[in-house]
């Protein structure tokens, strides 16, 4: 990742407004210091939802674009149009179109069971109409959006009966079997990562609470499982058209069966984050972690 001998100049997007803030924050704090390792310079700002003639004269001079924004505000593919309307493309991850797909849960479910990936049995559920026909206990998610927020179980009829969503929703039967996750660097697929609540779902508390869920990576599984979550981790990759890296997720039904939940192409880079312990246990340190994703983003502008 070097010019010359020179380093290399990155900008680091962060924040943004959605419910996912917070995280995203966490993130970056966590991205400032491993490049404070490195000889490369490094300009963080804040993003607040507006992109200003100052900030992007910035991200036009940077070698690289490192955005860290979770849900719609960084994945949803509004900002990566922004930033190519902008004469910006040298920033990291999806472009829009992958992103705008991945995020809706819907269409990249479709998408994926359309390349061979199994997936839950379910539909949308649109408010102020009838529920699409799922058998109980079911899962109810935000149609768009990550980090399992609004995240619900509906275990009964009655429940099904009250719950009015106010957004549409991804209403899919529970899987009850084992959660994994597969972080996928360009075209190879990372050990995948068993997650093991202590007690509960895998919420959005779950997830950043430290201590809250066992994450094992190696998952404590066979070869030959292990080879078919990678494969499937890369048959969504590349059918939902991402790019540079991503988080697929996956349940197994009763059967035993991987299911696809969801793509994440923004992941989290918090201490409790799964790519980062995914690239750990691949011989991945946090600094080089961060030194790929930038590098990907320096190569769309020739370096």
């Amino acid at each position: 990742m070097q010019r010359g001998g020179d380093r290399i100049n990155i900008f680091l997007l962060y924040g943004g407004c959605s419910p996912e803030r917070e995280v995203a924050i966490k993130g970056a704090l966590r991205v400032i210091e491993a490049f404070a390792e490195t000889e490369h310079r490094l300009l963080a700002c804040d993003y607040r939802g507006t992109l200003t003639e100052e900030i992007t004269a910035s991200m036009r001079h940077a070698d690289a674009v490192l955005l860290m924004l979770h849900g719609g505000e960084g994945e949803g593919g509004g900002l990566q149009q922004a930033l190519e309307q902008a004469g910006i493309y040298h920033y990291t991850g999806t472009d829009p179109r992958g992103a705008a797909l991945a995020l809706d849960k819907a269409r990249a479910k479709a998408c994926v069971a359309k390349a061979g990936v199994p997936v839950a049995a379910g539909g949308i559920w649109q408010p102020q109409e009838q529920p699409p026909c799922v058998k109980l206990p079911a899962i109810a998610k935000p149609l768009l959006g990550g980090s399992s927020v609004g995240l619900f179980k509906i275990e009964r009829a009655d429940e099904l009966k009250n719950f009015a969503p106010h957004e549409p929703m991804l209403l899919e039967e529970y899987l009850s079997g084992r959660e994994f996750t597969v972080g996928v660097l360009g075209d190879r697929a990372l050990p995948a990562v068993e997650i093991i609540p202590h007690g509960g779902m895998y919420d959005y508390q779950h997830k950043y609470t430290p201590g809250a869920t066992a994450e094992l990576c190696p998952a404590p599984i066979d070869a030959e499982k292990a080879a078919l979550l990678k494969n499937l981790a890369l048959a969504s990759f590349r059918a939902l058209g991402l790019r540079d890296f991503a988080r697929i997720d996956f349940k197994e039904n009763a059967a035993g069966v991987p299911c696809f939940l969801e793509a994440n192409t923004l992941p989290g880079m918090t201490e409790t984050s799964l790519l980062p312990l995914a690239a750990r246990a691949a011989g991945l340190s946090f600094t080089a972690l961060c030194t790929y994703m930038a590098e990907c983003a320096a190569r769309r502008r020739g370096i």
